[in-house]
């Protein structure tokens, strides 16, 4: 048997074409041969795997056999006596090959073949006879014994997963804290990162610079008030004196200071800084 795969351009947003041939009866099989309902196919998204649809359906008829219809039981495909062959238009790949099919095949309960007509009989007649039967079968012990040593093993994982409790809640326990300490911690570094860029603006060159600019011309403002306050005789000489030249040594001296600071920087500027 040989089963085709065409692919459309939209593939693989739009699901492939499966053909087999000869044409065969089958659930999965309309009557153009085309495969439409295998589950691959009818659940086929652009995630699926198209080797594995493909294989599931080789898997299904080689379990469960089709019959042939009309003509084609007398005959080979074509694909099967040529040999696997390139396919038209660049969209079907080649035909999968699957073997023929040897009849009758193998029983599944091999036991049966030992037993004489009337045994059969005496057992299909009792359903605890029966199922007193399969349970002695040796396939049915093993999965048994399988079925037994998965639960044991699933009641293990279980008491250690039980175990391990304690030890969860109190990491879950030590988690919540540190979570806590954290938040407390970030509230923190929040506020001392505003106080830190205040006094980081603060104390810029360039804001020390402007501050001296603005003390300079305080001290400045300051000394031109003493000399209107003496001038219109609210002063005596030796408080103008005083008061004076200490408002205009503060205001030299900041002056100095800014013109300074302000060479520094522009030194800094210049070398790249």
């Amino acid at each position: 048997m040989a089963v085709q795969v065409s692919l459309c351009p939209e593939f693989p947003r739009k699901r492939p074409v499966l053909k087999v041939s000869p044409q065969i009866d089958h659930p999965w099989v309309n009557e153009q041969s085309e495969i439409i309902s295998a589950p691959g196919l009818v659940n086929f998204t652009v995630h699926s795997d198209l080797g594995r649809v493909v294989q599931a359906i080789i898997r299904e008829f080689e379990r469960r056999p089709p019959d042939l219809i009309g003509e084609s039981a007398g005959r080979l495909p074509a694909t099967h006596q040529k040999g696997q062959e390139a396919c038209t238009s660049g969209h079907t790949s080649p035909a999968h090959i699957m073997p023929a099919f040897s009849q009758p095949r193998a029983l599944s309960f091999p036991e049966l073949q030992d037993l004489s007509t009337a045994e059969l009989e005496h057992l299909s007649q009792s359903q605890d006879r029966l199922d007193d039967f399969i349970d002695k079968l040796p396939v049915v012990q093993k999965l048994n014994n399988n079925v037994e040593d998965m639960i044991t093993r699933n009641e293990e994982l279980a008491k250690e997963n039980l175990s391990k409790q304690p030890r969860l809640e109190e990491l879950g326990y030590s988690v919540r804290e540190k979570l806590d300490a954290l938040a407390v911690l970030k509230n923190s570094y929040e506020s001392l990162s505003q106080e830190y860029q205040r006094l980081s603006d603060r104390y810029a060159p360039g804001s020390i610079k402007e501050s001296l600019r603005l003390a300079a011309l305080h001290s400045d403002e300051e000394s031109e008030r003493i000399a209107e306050q003496f001038l219109g005789g609210r002063m005596s000489v030796e408080q103008f004196v005083s008061i004076y030249l200490q408002k205009r040594t503060v205001s030299q001296i900041r002056k100095t200071k800014e013109e300074k600071l302000g060479s520094q920087l522009s030194e800094l500027q210049r070398a790249g800084y």
